[in-house]
């Protein structure tokens, strides 16, 4: 991304709502090895909407408790501080744009069931290689192609120059931004990402999707992550902004140690997991 763009880029990123304080808190908190339950529970069950919604995502059929999970605590110790942060920030992320006004309503929408199909898709696929932070992968999924809503709602001069070219030469929209804009969604993703201080892993997934080979540390999440974008794609669940279906990064392929029968499992379970994605995007409680 060159100088005057990024500058450009940037200053938009910062005209951007931020997280709401409740969600830093519980960050805070989180990143805190003295905390405990009780201290972050008290910080969730003061805002009643977050209450209600942690409890309602709990109780679904994402996790399959056997019980009925009724206080904010049995939840923080049943699920861990990382997956109750990663539950919130999904929601709340949500909230953020949900009310944004553009003409691309129709896009926006498909853009989050491409959204919520890739997070699907990371979670199915965590599950079967047996990674244990599966809602990570959930929210690295949900989260990997921000910078095209930013794009679609920040930068819609710039949004619709790509979106007519991916619709003249039948291209993908990455190939499209690198070709006219000189910067891509996932750059701007990760700008966002810095702007709301997420965590390093979740900054470098967002950025590098398209590339996980480098990724370094973060590589095998990176490619979990680029390999559910593709298949939720393939299962034209929502929509990336074009009607390509990216080519496979070998370096992905090679570090998930997938054999080409898993597919069929995995993609049989995002199919079915789909139905459920409303659960992460209703309003209010």
């Amino acid at each position: 991304m060159n100088s005057k763009k990024l500058a450009r880029v940037v200053k938009k990123i910062r005209d951007l709502p931020t997280l709401p304080r409740s969600i830093l808190k519980i960050t805070e908190i989180i990143n805190n090895p003295q905390s405990s339950a009780k201290d972050l529970a008290g910080v969730i069950t003061d805002d009643q909407v977050l209450t209600a919604r942690l409890l309602k995502l709990v109780n679904s059929s994402f996790y399959g408790f056997p019980r009925q999970i009724s206080t904010v605590t049995t939840a923080i110790v049943l699920l861990g501080f990382d997956a109750i942060r990663n539950l919130l920030l999904t929601t709340s992320v949500f909230d953020l744009f949900s009310d944004k006004k553009t003409d691309e309503k129709f896009k926006i929408e498909e853009y989050w069931d491409h959204s919520f199909g890739c997070a699907l898709g990371a979670k199915v696929i965590g599950n079967y290689l047996r990674y244990e932070k599966v809602e990570e992968l959930f929210v690295a999924g949900l989260l990997h192609d921000i910078g095209k809503i930013v794009e679609m709602l920040f930068l819609p001069d710039d949004f619709s120059k790509a979106a007519l070219m991916v619709k003249d030469q039948d291209i993908l929209f990455v190939t499209a931004e690198k070709n006219i804009l000189e910067y891509t969604h996932a750059e701007v993703g990760k700008l966002l990402a810095q702007r709301w201080n997420l965590p390093l892993k979740l900054v470098n997934i967002i950025s590098l999707h398209h590339d996980p080979g480098l990724a370094g540390g973060f590589m095998l999440e990176t490619a979990i992550v680029h390999l559910a974008d593709i298949l939720c794609r393939a299962l034209d669940m929502g929509s990336g902004g074009d009607n390509k279906i990216p080519p496979l990064n070998r370096d992905a392929w090679e570090i998930l140690q997938l054999k080409s029968s898993a597919l069929e499992p995995i993609i049989a379970q995002m199919e079915r997991e789909f139905e459920d994605v409303s659960l992460f995007i209703t309003h209010g409680p």
